[in-house]
């Protein structure tokens, strides 16, 4: 029996808002899938790649400022649209409330698909920027993206290190065969602090593993 660990994206996995800001990124073709790349400065640099697996929005501006935030901290960020043009955010920004958007045919219409580009992304991107020993991959993924990082610490998987937040579709299976390590109200105090101390712990974790010879 496979037990489920954490359960289908549902509704309240639409909740939140959007952030403001302003993306220093930019948007790139990889095996013909679009793909945000955020770059570190030359100095901050630490030679390693994050790949950055995100939510049911896709890559929207909340992506787009995590990533640059993992840039800031010396990771070449790379963050995949598994959705192909087709975030949730394209159909609706009130999805929660709309009506008009029926949320379980968009799931089920991206749930195998969105595996089956990211493998090729990711095949694509270890191609492409993996090709000094020296290089090393580390994943994030945040609600629907938290599986695709238990796949890359698997043995087929091509990162050292991975961080998973409000995980969704997640069975006692994609556990298993781990073989690495495996939204708040800016306005509210607390909030702040615990985000940025969550996105602070995700930053220790890599690096603390990719120091590991």
């Amino acid at each position: 029996m496979d037990n489920v660990l954490a359960k289908p994206a549902d509704l309240c996995c639409l909740k939140g808002a959007f952030h403001s800001g302003e993306a220093t990124g930019s948007t790139i073709q990889i095996d013909g899938i679009d793909t945000y790349v955020a770059k570190p400065h030359p100095n901050r640099s630490n030679g390693n790649v994050l790949l950055f697996f995100p939510d049911a929005f896709g890559l929207h501006i909340n992506s787009f400022l995590m990533m640059d935030a993992f840039a800031e901290c010396g990771y070449l960020t790379l963050g995949v649209d598994y959705f192909l043009g087709d975030p949730v955010t394209k159909h609706s920004l009130t999805p929660l409330s709309d009506p008009n958007f029926d949320f379980e045919s968009w799931k089920n219409k991206h749930l195998k698909a969105s595996e089956e580009v990211a493998a090729r992304w990711v095949k694509a991107v270890k191609t492409q920027y993996g090709t000094s020993e020296d290089v090393k991959f580390a994943c994030v993924g945040y609600c629907w993206g938290a599986r695709f990082v238990c796949q890359q610490l698997s043995a087929d998987g091509i990162c050292k290190v991975g961080a998973i937040a409000h995980p969704s579709f997640l069975k006692e299976s994609d556990v298993f065969y781990l073989t690495d390590l495996s939204r708040a109200r800016l306005t509210d105090p607390y909030e702040k602090w615990a985000k940025e101390a969550s996105f602070k712990s995700f930053v220790d974790w890599f690096d603390f593993w990719m120091d590991k010879k």
